[in-house]
């Protein structure tokens, strides 16, 4: 039996956002907001599937309370209530995470997010989500090509090993 795995990137130090049921121009318009009023010099938008985009801003932020905050105050601006519970778990596990994997749904499967918008810098946040996000799903095809028997293992038992 395969069981179902969505991987995601945490981190304290990156401001990055889970935009749920907005349109690209809503997303796009708040992560401009945010970027101009605090700072945060660049971002990416990735696309996670039809409204529902990813944002991660460059500039890297020292403490996780100011962190918290932007992600509270573009919750707040998105006026969405997806976004709130999603800040709110942010808040709770002391960290950002964003999915950089495909998802399984009722549905189907959600594709991995991809890119769609890029402004300002990119070379310090934004660069080395990136970099971490290459590497994980190089290393995840690397262990799903060489190990697919083991994901798949039966266990057999005895009725000595009972």
């Amino acid at each position: 039996m395969i069981i179902p795995v969505t991987i995601g990137i945490s981190d304290k130090h990156t401001v990055m956002v889970d935009l749920d049921n907005v349109s690209f121009r809503k997303a796009k318009g708040i992560a401009k907001l945010a970027c101009k009023h605090f700072k945060l010099e660049g971002f990416i938008i990735l696309k996670s599937s039809p409204e529902h985009y990813h944002i991660v801003f460059d500039k890297p932020i020292k403490h996780w309370s100011k962190v918290l905050k932007i992600i509270s105050w573009i919750a707040i601006l998105s006026n969405n209530p997806d976004v709130w519970k999603w800040a709110c778990m942010q808040a709770i596990k002391e960290s950002c995470t964003l999915r950089i994997s495909e998802k399984p749904t009722e549905n189907g499967v959600k594709p991995k997010p991809r890119i769609v918008y890029r402004f300002g810098r990119q070379n310090r946040q934004v660069k080395a989500y990136l970099q971490f996000k290459r590497q994980i799903l190089r290393l995840l095809k690397h262990l799903n090509a060489e190990s697919r028997l083991n994901l798949r293992a039966n266990f057999y038992f005895s009725s000595s090993n009972v």
